[in-house]
């Protein structure tokens, strides 16, 4: 997954060409949170390394973002070599970690458009107050609602204002923007945030929660460095791809 903020740059270049990019990502103003607070999150590694965030919809089924199968040069890595940590905090250690079954990213993915996938475990996971399903959201919450993201991208240090990426689970609370705050104005994203309080691509995959429902799965921004709003890809619009995925997966 990238990690240097001039690929966000790339990324914008390569919208108009079609080429697949990953933006790069952290939340900003954020707080350390337990996982019993966002008990659906889990971590997706890549051959054991952490890659991005993702919710569990069911025992044996999670959403994640698409771009976080591909690699810089495009290519697709392969599903086998994914795993799932749940029901920890902390992004390389405890809970469970399962294996990967099947993934399947929108046969239509162009970031930051059609920007989510679905996994498929190789086995259940057990569900405790640490690892719970998330419903999907049928409706898009308007402009001005609370919601909530969490993830383990970067975090701003507050004694010298540099940025690194934790271990341990962040949370935020912010509010739904107008598309127009995020650049980019399309039914398939949603936008939230403000500047000194967003999300990006480590973050990438992870939930966006309002009403107790994931309404979107981290995208990315537009801007380097991630100094605004940020896009998500809007779960209820996916809603009839994500569960018809689902059932063929």
């Amino acid at each position: 997954m990238f990690i240097e903020t001039f690929l966000l740059l790339l990324a914008l270049n390569s919208l108009s060409a079609g080429r697949v990019s990953q933006p790069e990502g952290r939340i900003i103003g954020g707080e350390t949170i337990e996982i019993e607070q966002t008990p659906w999150q889990v971590s997706l590694l890549l051959k054991g390394v952490f890659q991005c965030g993702g919710s569990i919809y069911s025992a044996d089924i999670i959403i994640s973002a698409a771009h976080c199968f591909f690699d810089e040069f495009e290519g697709r890595h392969s599903d086998q070599e994914f795993q799932v940590r749940a029901g920890s905090a902390l992004k390389d250690s405890n809970g469970s970690v399962v294996d990967v079954f099947a993934a399947k990213t929108h046969e239509h993915f162009r970031w930051p458009f059609n920007d989510i996938a679905i996994v498929r475990l190789s086995k259940p996971l057990e569900f405790t107050n640490k690892v719970m399903p998330i419903p999907l959201a049928t409706t898009n919450p308007f402009p001005g609602t609370t919601a909530f993201v969490s993830g383990w991208g970067y975090f701003l240090n507050a004694n010298d204002v540099s940025l690194s990426y934790p271990k341990h689970l962040q949370g935020l609370t912010l509010q739904i923007q107008w598309l127009e705050s995020c650049g980019l104005v399309h039914p398939s994203l949603i936008c939230a945030g403000v500047f000194g309080r967003s999300a990006c691509n480590g973050d990438s995959g992870g939930p966006l929660v309002a009403n107790k429902q994931l309404v979107g799965v981290v995208t990315g921004s537009l801007q380097p460095n991630c100094t605004s709003s940020s896009l998500y890809n809007s779960v209820p619009y996916f809603r009839d791809w994500i569960l018809t995925t689902i059932a063929s997966i």
